[in-house]
């Protein structure tokens, strides 16, 4: 996993178990239906209303650059078809501006340098905000944010609260921004720190631990999946506070085309506005991130 990428949210899973796990989510029986009802009903605004501008100025075509190992982000499925929810999203932009639109797979070590390169417009595959890459390339305002959350036992009288958590034991991937959100805000609790989120989440799955707090993202795999379908479930709110856990999901372009981060900008607030981001969330996120 690279160091400047969100994938970090995933943990230690697989991208492997990943993919199946998201995949047999999609095709649970009867489930997709209500787990879409429930995603769509939680999403939350991800980009500022603001007024449009009318001198945004709309790009004649747009190369998209992405990787296509990071379901359900960006994956080639079962028929060889590059997809996903950035890619997915990538098309929708284009098709909203009405103008010739390629998404093309790249190693993800090289997209910046594709970017330099002037083989592509625009990243779309979770690039992180950092100051050093802030060098090379400009971001748009997010189109998905990547929270974190509490994960209990079903059936637990607990509230998701720093009262209500008091003194109880919370399993957290150690010396990671979520055992420092923890330690920060929630310092009454008994913390249990794990290698990793597999680790935490086995300890509330065996009782062990009360709750689990972590990476919204994996663990929405994993509630997805066998082990934890019909264990446990998210439990209170979303934290998405950007000093621990970051902007989000952005577009990244290169560092002298303002204008096409304008024009990205403008467009992302266009396809929240007409429901389609919504849309796209419930398609691949079956077990709601908020």
């Amino acid at each position: 996993m690279h160091a400047h990428m969100l994938k970090s949210a995933t943990g230690t899973f697989s991208r492997l178990y990943c993919l199946l796990i998201f995949l047999l989510a999609l095709t649970a029986s009867l489930g997709i239906g209500q787990a879409a009802d429930s995603a769509g009903a939680a999403l939350p605004r991800f980009l500022p209303a603001v007024p449009g501008s009318a001198d945004v100025a709309r790009p004649g075509a747009l190369r998209f650059l992405t990787a296509d190992d990071f379901p359900p982000f960006n994956f080639v499925d079962a028929t060889g078809r590059l997809t996903g929810y950035n890619v997915e999203l990538a098309r929708a932009i284009c098709a909203r501006l009405s103008i010739p639109c390629t998404v093309q797979a790249r190693p993800f070590p090289l997209l910046i340098q594709s970017l330099q390169e002037n083989t592509g417009d625009a990243i779309i595959a979770g690039m992180a905000d950092t100051p050093g890459l802030r060098t090379f390339v400009l971001y748009t305002e997010p189109y998905l944010r990547l929270p974190a959350r509490f994960v209990m036992r079903k059936g637990q009288a607990f509230e998701a609260t720093p009262e209500g958590l008091r003194g109880a034991a919370v399993a957290v991937p150690k010396g990671t921004r979520y055992e420092s959100f923890l330690k920060d805000f929630f310092p009454d609790v008994k913390r249990l720190a794990t290698n990793d989120l597999d680790g935490a989440l086995a300890l509330v799955r065996a009782g062990t631990a009360r709750a689990v707090f972590g990476g919204a993202l994996p663990a929405s795999f994993w509630l997805a999946g066998p082990q934890g379908r019909d264990c446990c479930a998210f439990v209170g709110g979303a934290y998405t506070e950007t000093a621990y856990f970051g902007k989000g999901m952005t577009i990244a372009v290169a560092k002298n085309n303002p204008a096409l981060k304008r024009a990205l900008d403008e467009t992302l607030r266009g396809l929240e506005a007409d429901g389609v981001l919504k849309d796209l969330y419930i398609k691949f996120f079956p077990v709601s991130l908020y």
